[in-house]
């Protein structure tokens, strides 16, 4: 807005006469402006009087011509990365956002400013990881490494940086055992507002009762088993927390637990309807898998050799095992690679005597044949090829059987899970591949029926309609 001046030397308005005289900025020029009749008193000067040097103040070179300050053409890159990768792993527009505005931050921070333009590449991506983390979301640092197709060393060592400069907290992450101590609590508090198990001492009986402590103990073994099994990879974690605790309840007291199943565990503790009727398949075949884990541990225990154990009968074992976890987990994968080796060799050997008989056979043959004379077309049945210069009987007569033995594995190698004993559930079971049905083959050589030629061959309408079509072509 104008501004008015108050200064005694203060000129007049030669129009009007008053003296209601501002100063207005007409672009780069000031002027005198009389405020009553709008009129020009004085125009500003290209050259500064002595007067305006004294009262005027210095300006920077930067607040005086920048106005906005545009991204480099590395941030502008970088960014268009960084969204272009969420856009890939499909993330929220949250997410992506958030992905953005770490890359900008982390861009202008000091420690990323003199760094080589492949670091700075990285950077995007250890963003978006970071994003994904706290997001919970189940992305790998090789997932976005293939993506940007860096050095896996040089993604590790940025993203340690990034974390380091922005002090960037991880969410916090609840551990398997945390989980576990939770959910056994939840089954013990005598608290009329708990919708969950109830297995404290004064709500059912002394055979049926448990302190929180035993059953997290022994449920926290069983849990830490099932890990060193493969038995928690890539799973839900409840059905594994209620197949442990219902085994580690059972393996307490035994002889009085062992006959009651998980249908009637959960009416005993009092578990509601709809928990029990959501997750009844999936927790009984992780009971399943862990007592045959622990009928594979519980065979190797010294007073148990030779012994059978069932799996309605492991409870009764179950603390011995866990007492020697680690001695009985080598000697089980030990006596497994044993016996897989010893199948091998038996087969092995099997065939080698198949091969052997066969030839004996076709000797045999041949030096009857010799004797009873020339053999009739209808007796030469099974026609031997003769061997040639320098091949053996044994190589001849095993050619036929060539093809077969190539085609088929040899036994015990048909997959390599079949080599270990404890391995992850999509290792174990392998989803068989769809065969494809194969197409006609065609060679060109068919022959054509006669409705299909028929077909082609032009009818008389056909063949009239055609020759007026010509003649009106022809005549124009």
């Amino acid at each position: 807005p104008p501004v008015a001046l108050t200064s005694p030397e203060m000129p007049s308005c030669p129009q009007c006469g008053s003296a209601n005289v501002v100063d207005d900025d007409l672009y780069s020029q000031t002027q005198r402006v009389c405020a009553d009749c709008g009129s020009i008193v004085s125009e500003g000067l290209f050259t500064t009087t002595l007067n305006d040097e004294k009262q005027s103040s210095a300006v920077p070179y930067y607040a005086s011509t920048q106005v906005t300050k545009k991204p480099c053409p590395n941030l502008i890159k970088g960014l268009v990365r960084v969204r272009a990768l969420c856009r890939i792993l499909r993330l929220r527009s949250d997410m992506e956002s958030g992905a953005v505005s770490l890359y900008e931050r982390a861009y202008s921070h000091p420690s990323f400013i003199q760094v080589s333009l492949q670091k700075k590449e990285v950077l995007g991506g250890c963003c978006v990881l970071s994003t994904c983390r706290q997001h919970n979301w189940p992305v790998a640092m090789c997932t976005i490494n293939s993506l940007l197709e860096a050095e896996p060393m040089l993604m590790g060592v940025v993203y340690q940086d990034l974390v380091k400069a922005l002090d960037l907290q991880p969410p916090p992450t609840a551990s398997l055992t945390d989980m576990l101590e939770s959910y056994c609590y939840g089954w013990v508090l005598l608290q009329s507002t708990d919708n969950r198990y109830k297995l404290a001492p004064g709500e059912v009986p002394d055979v049926f009762a448990e302190t929180p402590e035993q059953l997290v103990q022994r449920s926290a073994a069983l849990v830490e088993l099932a890990a060193d099994v493969w038995l928690v990879t890539g799973r839900h974690p409840l059905p594994i927390l209620m197949a442990c605790v219902y085994v580690a309840w059972q393996s307490l007291k035994p002889k009085d637990r062992m006959k009651h199943s998980l249908q009637k565990f959960c009416q005993i503790a009092r578990l509601p309807k709809e928990a029990c009727g959501a997750c009844k398949e999936t927790p009984l075949r992780r009971v399943r898998e862990l007592r045959d884990v622990l009928c594979k541990l519980g065979r190797e225990l010294p007073w148990m050799r030779g012994g059978a154990v069932e799996p309605k009968t492991v409870a009764t074992l179950v603390e011995d095992i866990l007492k020697h976890q680690k001695s009985l987990l080598l000697k089980a994968m030990r006596s497994y690679e044993e016996e897989v080796e010893q199948e091998v060799r038996e087969a092995a050997e099997s065939r080698q005597d198949d091969v052997l008989s066969s030839t004996e056979s076709l000797l045999a043959g041949q030096l009857s044949g010799r004797d009873q004379g020339p053999v009739t077309p209808a007796q030469d049945v099974p026609p031997a090829r003769q061997p040639k210069s320098g091949e053996s009987m044994l190589e001849a007569s095993g050619g036929s059987n060539k093809t077969t033995e190539e085609s088929a594995p040899p036994a015990g190698e048909e997959h390599w899970g079949r080599r270990h004993l404890f391995l992850p559930p999509c290792a174990r079971n392998v989803k068989r591949r769809r065969e494809e049905s194969p197409g006609p083959h065609v060679t060109g050589e068919e022959e054509i029926s006669d409705s299909e030629i028929e077909s082609y061959i032009r009818s008389a309408e056909e063949i009239t309609s055609y020759v007026e079509f010509q003649k009106k072509m022809t005549e124009n």
